[in-house]
């Protein structure tokens, strides 16, 4: 595997090597400017992301049989590497996409340096999962009551089941929830106010949270630092001690191809960390108003909030406030 901090070559023909441009797109991550915010520096999940997409374009070659170059990315090469994914890596419809969206995105910053590129990669398409195939999985407040109700956990367990109630409550994805400290508390006399910078949008938000039990968790028995792959299997087990039986249809990973295929599980053996945020944001959907959520959640558009938990703009609602302020015309 090249090392993604070898030094950039600087002769003409190197620079026009795939392999190069990603590597260059790295090492200048801290000094990529963010669109969304005007900072600098690409995020750590961004840099991860690039640093598998080089990996991928070297297993691609190696299946290829020769080394890509920008200048050689046409039709053929894209729907070949599309088909790639598709079929013998066997990624997802929303992996395979993001793999396009970054091959598009790095001969475009390549084009922007003046290296030679083929036009055909600024017709470079991206895709995503169509919204009717997918299937979110959330936690209830009934199911929360039966995780709180549980007793005599061992410690490990007893640490994990802390945090899912924790992010049951503050809407914060995993990277963000699991890096909370002590120090970020605010206690007032209703609640706990949570401040909060997060990483992924770095956007400043303030969580409050009134549930009993979590603020008791927070003043007293805070839970210790734990990696999210551990979290991750620690779910599964508490929601399955829980009672969390219910057959639902999902994806789950298949051991022989390593990749997630769709089927009918007992919904313990699904749920992720990710879904603490989603279920967060569809319990209180329709309760609390939709802007306010979207505040806590950090989605800046009602469409992109109303997919992530898998519903539709209520129309009536614009029509109903319509006729509210016509009436009195």
């Amino acid at each position: 595997m090249r090392d993604y901090n070898d030094k950039i070559v600087a002769n003409g023909r190197d620079q026009g090597v795939l392999l190069t441009q990603i590597s260059n797109y790295i090492k200048h991550a801290p000094l990529r400017r963010l669109k969304r915010s005007g900072s600098l520096g690409l995020s750590n999940n961004s840099i991860r992301n690039l640093k598998r997409f080089y990996d991928l374009i070297q297993e691609f070659e190696s299946d290829f049989g020769q080394s890509i170059m920008l200048d050689t990315i046409d039709h053929m090469l894209v729907n070949a590497f599309k088909e790639w994914l598709l079929t013998e890596k066997e990624y997802s419809l929303n992996n395979a996409g993001l793999q396009l969206k970054l091959l598009k995105m790095i001969c475009k910053e390549a084009e922007r340096m003046s290296i030679n590129v083929n036009p055909y990669t600024r017709h470079i398409e991206s895709f995503t999962q169509k919204s009717k195939d997918r299937v979110l999985q959330t936690i209830s407040f009934e199911e929360i009551k039966q995780i709180k109700a549980l007793r005599d956990l061992p410690s490990t367990l007893e640490n994990a089941r802390k945090w899912i109630l924790i992010g049951l409550y503050v809407g914060q994805r995993v990277s963000d929830l699991l890096a909370l400290k002590p120090s970020q508390l605010r206690f007032i006399e209703n609640g706990v106010y949570i401040d909060i910078n997060q990483q992924k949008t770095d956007k400043y938000v303030t969580v409050g949270v009134v549930d009993k039990e979590v603020i008791q968790i927070l003043k007293q028995r805070f839970p210790y630092a734990i990696s999210a792959q551990l979290f991750n299997r620690q779910i599964k087990q508490i929601c399955q001690i829980a009672g969390i039986y219910e057959m639902v249809s999902g994806y789950k990973l298949c051991s022989k191809t390593r990749r997630k295929r769709l089927g009918t599980h007992p919904k313990y053996s699904l749920i992720s960390s990710h879904d603490l945020r989603r279920s967060f944001a569809t319990n209180y959907f329709g309760k609390i108003e939709t802007p306010i959520l979207m505040q806590i959640t950090g989605h800046s558009k009602e469409s992109t909030f109303l997919s992530y938990i898998g519903s539709q703009v209520n129309k009536d609602t614009y029509a109903d406030a319509f006729m509210k302020v016509a009436a009195t015309l």
